[in-house]
């Protein structure tokens, strides 16, 4: 399934598909035509049986991202309905990576920053080397950062700590954005590439069934939901039940051998 799309690499290799901001001249800028891209390439993977868990990453390991292509803002916010549909394709292009059904993990090598930064805290969790730098950087363009992007760093690091951000446009080490919750582990920069392959090639050999519910359950908490939707987690329970995931889990267990999952999503 690999498929490249202009400042996108896609590859899939052993169940993993890797998403390559791909424009490391640029340090790996999003641009207008990449944030409309990014739908297309989520529903690739999303639906792909082949595909466990996604990383997203940025050529050239210097940087993850250095957020929106500031060079374009000219033509994309000359008219109202410039800005208007720049912004609706930033959150259309997090919101999909944010509702894939299958595990996203940023791996972030060097730059993370403003738009960059939002893509990485759209991924379920976020690993970072050593050397990574973290900002949001809108003061420093007299810009606003978007609502939603706003709202997720909130949930992750609280309120004071991204007004911190938002306010000083300051670059973080690290450590410090571990420290604070805006990473979920930090290595060595030269271990990263193992540590996420790792990470990941364990969730291949794990039920997809059960990590794709968990997914759905947490998203739906976030949400405002409840036990009672159609996310919640009596649903899936009963489901379940009668999955063959289940089925083999337990009988592996018993048997005392390696369980051999084959659910791979629902529809399917």
């Amino acid at each position: 399934m690999d498929e490249q799309v202009p400042g996108f690499g896609l590859a899939v290799n052993g169940g993993v598909a890797t998403l390559t901001v791909d424009r490391p001249d640029k340090h790996n800028a999003l641009s207008l035509e990449m944030w409309l891209a990014l739908p297309h390439l989520m529903a690739r993977v999303g639906t792909d049986p082949s595909v466990q868990a996604v990383v997203v990453t940025g050529a050239g390991g210097q940087a993850f991202s250095a957020g929106a292509d500031i060079s374009e803002f000219a033509q994309v916010f000359a008219t109202p309905e410039g800005t208007v549909r720049f912004n609706a394709a930033v959150r259309a292009g997090n919101l999909a990576v944010e509702r894939c059904p299958k595990p996203t993990i940023a791996m972030v090598h060097g730059l993370c920053v403003g738009g960059g930064c939002g893509l990485a805290l759209h991924c379920d969790l976020r690993f970072a080397g050593t050397g990574a730098r973290f900002g949001i950087t809108p003061a420093k363009l007299g810009f606003v950062y978007p609502f939603e992007d706003t709202r997720r760093l909130v949930h992750h690091i609280g309120p004071a700590r991204a007004k911190d951000l938002l306010f000083s446009g300051r670059l973080i080490e690290a450590r410090e954005a571990l420290a604070i919750g805006l990473v979920d582990r930090v290595v060595e920069d030269g271990d990263l590439e193992a540590t996420v392959r790792d990470y990941v090639t364990t969730l291949t050999g794990l039920s997809q069934f059960s990590i794709q519910a968990a997914k759905r359950i947490i998203q739906a908490i976030q949400d405002g939901g409840s036990a009672n939707t159609d996310a919640g987690a009596a649903v899936f329970l009963e489901e379940a039940a009668g999955n063959a995931d289940f089925q083999e889990g337990r009988d592996a267990f018993l048997a005392k051998r390696r369980p051999k999952f084959t659910w791979r999503g629902w529809g399917r």
